[in-house]
């Protein structure tokens, strides 16, 4: 009876506006047809008899022969036993995770291909693993910088883990600046997990295209070639499909991981991603990635 209630209890909100609007709100069990409504007294305001809490049909029922009383029964519910309306706001909050979830895992799938394609990421760890974490990442986020940890220590721990780092700068021109000499050092064959190892372990300077050039002549480019690249506007195409993407999956900050069909925001820590690993790892029918998930 009491998790009928705390069902219900949300509805103490909603029945009024769909009382004074018309609309009749009825929620019954899909297994079986709603019981048929009972006639009752169109003055009746006190709780109904207890049984009609049995079921779920049954204050279906009720809220459809007489909405008063069945407000009434939430109310002195409620007025009872105020924790109610924080089990129904849990439950609520769940459900409404787990639709976002839902689609989230949708909107992965639809743009697999995309989020999979190594034509505009940096692949870090095996360029043939059977599992790839994804990451959007900015080289001025302290919270990526704090994450590159994890995600070394997860290549380290799977020979098999693909890493593709997809430049997603949101901080600021200096964010910009960054990304497109980042991705003129690949383009012209640099060492991205030199470059970006690097460029993490930088805390007490602003990631900009003076830090960034330094350290790409640093791991050995050519200045002038680092330059020309930097400099040509077709860069941003990298940049803008790493946008569009995040726009698509409802990513707005750093760092975010994509590992098969789950989206994780922030830095969460090794454990948390060796999970996920284990868990995409699961879904392809082999042996696990990561055995013990630590490192």
């Amino acid at each position: 009876m009491r998790a009928v209630i705390a069902i219900c209890a949300v509805a103490a909100v909603v029945v009024p506006v769909a009382v004074a609007t018309g609309i009749l709100i009825t929620a019954s069990d899909p297994r079986e047809p709603s019981a048929p409504v009972a006639d009752a007294p169109s003055n009746q305001t006190s709780e109904p008899p207890i049984a009609l809490l049995d079921e779920p049909s049954a204050l279906a029922s009720l809220a459809a022969a007489d909405p008063q009383a069945a407000m009434a029964l939430v109310r002195n519910a409620l007025l009872a036993d105020p924790s109610i309306l924080e089990e129904a706001i849990n439950a609520l909050e769940a459900f409404r995770f787990a639709e976002a979830e839902a689609r989230s895992s949708e909107l992965i799938a639809e743009s697999a291909e995309a989020l999979l394609s190594t034509q505009h990421a940096s692949v870090l760890g095996n360029p043939d693993g059977t599992v790839t974490l994804v990451e959007f990442l900015d080289y001025n986020c302290g919270f990526c910088k704090r994450a590159h940890a994890d995600v070394l220590a997860l290549i380290e721990s799977e020979p098999n883990l693909r890493v593709l780092v997809k430049d997603f700068p949101v901080l600021g021109p200096g964010s910009l600046e960054a990304a497109r000499v980042a991705i003129a050092f690949r383009q012209s064959g640099g060492d991205m997990l030199a470059f970006i190892d690097t460029m993490m372990a930088q805390t007490d300077r602003r990631a900009d295209a003076t830090l960034a050039t330094e350290v790409a002549l640093s791991l050995g480019a050519d200045q002038g070639e680092l330059e020309t690249l930097a400099t040509d506007d077709a860069i941003l195409e990298g940049i803008s499909a790493s946008y569009g993407l995040a726009e698509l999956l409802g990513i707005t900050g750093t760092p975010a991981f994509v590992v098969g069909n789950e989206l994780i925001m922030g830095a969460v820590g090794f454990e948390r991603l060796a999970m996920a690993i284990q868990t995409a790892q699961a879904s392809l029918g082999t042996e696990p990635l990561i055995e013990d998930g630590s490192n």
